[in-house]
């Protein structure tokens, strides 16, 4: 994958116009960052993504698993992100 080349703006919009304003840009803010991390070094990817959910665990005071089941439950469908997501990040 070569990150240097995806442009994240048609991405940026969609997320725009799925959620609540605020909430959308906090999701917009922290995929800049993580894209950011990811055209640094894309293997940091993981590492960034476990650094976050130990937070997160730390911070709700539940084991790091039950932290990743609520994501889970939030995130969108596998039909969702093929469908409208996913293609946005084939620049």
């Amino acid at each position: 994958m070569q990150w240097d080349d995806v442009e994240p703006e048609l991405l940026f919009e969609a997320i725009r116009a799925r959620g609540a304003p605020a909430d959308a840009e906090r999701t917009v803010w922290a995929f800049e960052r993580a894209l950011a991390v990811a055209r640094l070094d894309p293997e940091l990817l993981r590492h960034l993504l476990v650094a976050t959910v130990c937070l997160l665990a730390y911070e709700e005071g539940q084991p790091p698993r039950a932290v990743l089941e609520q994501l889970f439950r939030r995130s969108v469908s596998d039909t969702e992100w093929r469908d409208r997501f996913e293609p946005l990040l084939a620049s």
